[in-house]
């Protein structure tokens, strides 16, 4: 099922491993698959090089594009000099499985910094508090990303945890290199705030101006607050 110029497709989670993940997809009727790499079975570590060049002949020969997403846990924004270094590496690998398997795309979350509770239903986020701090951290990741990237896999951003304006103007500067790309989540785009939710203008505007360097959707659930209000835009 082709959606003008993306392929619909579904996640891999929890199925038994990737071949399997596959073939479900093809059953019914998709032509995409993302692969979740949180999942134990998907961990890259558990794959040899001949394999992942087996999982890529495998979609190929069944018609199903591949993409991959990072670890639901993976940051960019970690503070610790050591912890950056052993993520730096991870992402690499990250790359390095996605293209031995053919993958079109690699989506990443910019990470979610800590938080401090400050009163019923309320929070203090360290990444709105120290903003510059976190966007320097944000920063290094990107440049190891465009390091690192190649021509033949979109590596995405996605708009997902505390996306803020300090981030936006990380990506506004590299996104221009052709080496980092972005992933829209169009339920994140909105507060999860229940009964009141909210557009988030300031990732929705940025997503707009940027929509020649968004290579990924993903349409979740209406847990996560539903397409409401901007849904002509979109």
């Amino acid at each position: 099922m082709d959606v003008g110029l993306f392929q619909l497709g579904i996640r891999a989670v929890h199925q038994k491993d990737i071949k399997t993940a596959i073939l479900e997809a093809k059953k019914n009727g998709f032509e995409m698959l993302e692969i979740h790499l949180t999942s134990p079975q998907f961990l890259p570590q558990n794959y040899t090089v001949f394999q992942l060049g087996e999982i890529k002949y495998f979609a190929e020969k069944n018609g199903i594009s591949l993409s991959t997403h990072a670890e639901i846990g993976q940051t960019l924004i970690l503070s610790d000099a050591l912890l950056r270094e052993a993520v730096k590496k991870q992402l690499k690998n990250m790359v390095e499985l996605s293209r031995k398997i053919g993958a079109i795309s690699l989506t990443l979350h910019p990470g979610k910094a800590p938080a401090y509770y400050s009163g019923p239903g309320k929070s203090i986020v360290n990444d709105d508090l120290y903003s510059k701090y976190y966007s320097s951290l944000f920063e290094d990741s990107v440049k190891h990303l465009v390091s690192v990237a190649t021509k033949d896999l979109f590596i995405c951003i996605e708009n997902t945890d505390n996306f803020n304006v300090g981030y936006q103007k990380v990506l506004d500067k590299y996104l221009k290199t052709g080496k980092v790309f972005l992933t829209w989540d169009i339920m994140k785009g909105y507060s999860s705030y229940h009964p009141e939710v909210k557009l988030h203008d300031d990732r929705f505007n940025f997503l707009k101006r940027n929509i020649k360097y968004v290579k990924n959707l993903h349409i979740s659930g209406p847990s996560h607050g539903g397409i409401q209000g901007y849904e002509k835009e979109f």
